[in-house]
């Protein structure tokens, strides 16, 4: 089946199905049976005009009847890679485009609630190196619902990929990945509020051999989580949270990598309108294999953005974590922990002129030694430890809420103590984004 086959297959199959049969019963109600939106002559103000409160808050480029449409063009990268296959001996530098059209549908309920369909069709283009085309796309499917007290969310999506699909691959696979994520929050007085979550993931990862590793079989995962959370009003813009999240992962062809991941943490969140907004958390994070064998972690996952000013932020980012390996480790468990810190800066210089700048620091270890088969040296047994160093660049023009186009440089340097690994590369050109608004799950 062609690239192209698979991606209409893909789109027909979100459509008729995943959106159909998760949101049909919800999009009739939104259409038929709620109460439409009050048309421009129904207006207290009988102008037949929006005001400019309601304008501001637009849904969508186009009003038709009680739906909103924006259609949009994202490009992903448009520039120069000058180490397309990410490899520490076999540099080659090439010019890259991706992107492709995409369509947004908003219904609106009330105020806060709606019902949100977005998908788009992304080709990666590359001039020289042909073997690392593809055609791809995702589609989404949300259902937001605000009451007074209580709040609830549902987002279907699917996706398929061509990308590195993590820090330890060097190489980029093909991926098909399906979920669901929902999010129910309740207040139970001025302070209290409760939060339970759950979430469900399919990827599908095709057979490609790296490094002696058949990726499609350590890559192609179900997983499955839980979790409940309790948050205190310290004040108007501070939470004291704790909360606790259990998972579940199965791996149909590799039985041996099933396990059940448990996490336990508490600390503090702020309003996004405070000061300095973000969150400090931090706890434990638990692995046991379904074979016996069991790892425990200290977890934390930071972020704290300074507003100097309206038109100035300054940020740090943090995390410390527990996740699989998609290699076969000598350790007892097929695991890596993974620390990520960030610096960034976000700087209006006008209305619509922004600069952003980001440092990025990163360490990667694997549990035991790795089993590789490399080019250069052959069988491989040795332990992993990756220090990685990212900085990056992109000034550009920011139109209406979620629209950007802007130039951007983005340097990367890896060193690890298996020499495969180590790489360096640079990746400049142009970017427009499009970023609809996104539930945080949280």
């Amino acid at each position: 089946m062609s690239q192209a086959d698979r991606l209409a297959f893909a789109i027909l199959r979100i459509v008729s199905f995943r959106l159909g049969a998760h949101f049909a019963v919800a999009w009739l109600a939104v259409g038929g049976l709620l109460p439409s939106q009050p048309s421009a002559a129904q207006e207290p103000n009988g102008s037949g005009a929006e005001a400019p409160a309601a304008a501001s808050k637009r849904p969508g480029l186009f009003r038709v009847g009680t739906l909103y449409l924006t259609p949009y063009v994202h490009l992903g990268t448009l520039g120069v890679d000058t180490n397309v296959f990410y490899s520490a001996t076999d540099r080659q530098s090439d010019f890259l485009a991706s992107g492709g059209p995409g369509l947004e549908v908003v219904r609106p309920i009330g105020k806060e609630s709606q019902v949100r369909l977005d998908g788009a069709v992304d080709y990666l283009w590359y001039a020289r190196t042909e073997s690392q085309r593809r055609l791809n796309g995702h589609g989404s499917a949300l259902l937001d619902l605000h009451g007074v007290k209580s709040r609830l969310s549902v987002e279907e999506t699917y996706a398929t990929s061509y990308s590195r699909p993590s820090y330890e691959v060097n190489e980029r696979v093909q991926q098909e990945t399906e979920g669901t994520r929902a999010l129910l929050t309740r207040r139970l007085g001025e302070r209290v509020q409760i939060a339970a979550q759950g979430s469900r993931a399919r990827t599908t990862t095709d057979s490609t051999r790296y490094l002696g590793t058949d990726l499609g079989r350590t890559l192609t995962e179900d997983r499955y989580a839980a979790g409940g959370e309790v948050r205190v009003a310290l004040s108007i813009k501070t939470q004291l949270v704790a909360g606790s999240e259990l998972g579940w992962h199965s791996f149909p062809r590799d039985p041996a990598r099933d396990g059940r991941t448990a996490l336990a943490y508490g600390g503090f969140r702020t309003d996004s309108t405070a000061l300095i907004s973000g969150r400090a958390l931090g706890g434990v994070r638990a692995l046991r294999l379904d074979v016996g064998s069991e790892r425990q972690i200290a977890y934390f996952d930071v972020e704290a953005t300074w507003s100097h000013s309206p038109k100035t932020k300054v940020g740090v980012r943090g995390r410390r974590d527990l996740d699989y390996t998609a290699f076969a480790t000598t350790g007892p468990t097929p695991t890596n922990v993974q620390e990520v810190g960030e610096l960034y800066f976000d700087k209006m210089l006008s209305r619509v002129i922004y600069l952003r700048l980001f440092g990025r620091v990163g360490q990667l270890t694997s549990d035991g030694s790795l089993i590789l088969t490399t080019p250069d040296e052959g069988l491989v047994v040795a332990a992993r430890s990756d220090r990685i160093r990212e900085a990056g660049v992109e000034l550009g023009y920011q139109f209406r809420d979620h629209f950007r186009v802007g130039a951007s440089a983005t340097y990367s340097r890896r060193r690890s103590t298996i020499e495969t690994f180590g790489v360096n590369g640079l990746l400049a050109g142009l970017t427009i984004q499009y970023n609809p608004p996104q539930p945080s799950f949280r």
